[in-house]
């Protein structure tokens, strides 16, 4: 199946999406260039024959990220496709998809929520995983210290994307509520 894929540039960074049929595949944290975006994407899908065109559902997912980095509440109703990703790393995603906006949660309690509380590393792998970012929200999975943790966008931006879900800091930490 050939995917396709849209890369938007906005205040100089550039994001993308890319989409198998009707379904997203991947997505992307903004960069400073075109050129590494593409590259984003390739990596993240493992296919080096990617359409890259102005694809209007790729441009609106693109576009979607763009008004969450400015902190607008942004709802993804897109639908994806992870069926091909390993067992346990679709199962910490479709659980990450169910959090909500506004909110944390640690990733010894989403591990606790699998069914193994003692899996919060292998969570954490997971999430680093993740080809579908701010789509599915990574970002809202923390260090049960409050610490915000690992993040492939890098910590000061899941910081802001946290902030602007409102979510509260003390210094470094968030003050954990769930």
């Amino acid at each position: 199946m050939t995917t396709v894929a849209s890369i938007l540039k906005n205040n100089g960074l550039y994001v993308g999406a890319a989409r198998q049929g009707e379904k997203l595949v991947a997505t992307m944290f903004p960069v400073n260039d075109e050129k590494v975006a593409k590259k984003k994407l390739i990596s993240t899908i493992h296919d080096k024959n990617i359409e890259f065109r102005d694809d209007p559902a790729c441009l609106s997912v693109s576009q979607k990220i763009f008004q969450i980095l400015r902190g607008e509440k942004v709802e993804f109703n897109e639908p994806i496709e992870i069926s091909h990703l390993p067992p346990f790393q679709k199962r910490v995603l479709e659980a990450t998809k169910e959090i909500p906006w506004g909110t944390v949660t640690t990733y010894g309690k989403l591990a606790e929520k699998l069914g193994n509380r003692k899996a919060a590393r292998a969570v954490g792998n997971a999430l680093a995983a993740n080809p579908l970012p701010l789509i599915i929200a990574c970002h809202r999975v923390v260090k049960s210290n409050g610490e915000i943790g690992g993040f492939g966008g890098g910590s000061e931006l899941k910081k802001k994307l946290l902030q602007n879900e409102g979510i509260k800091f003390q210094g470094d930490r968030i003050a954990l509520t769930q």
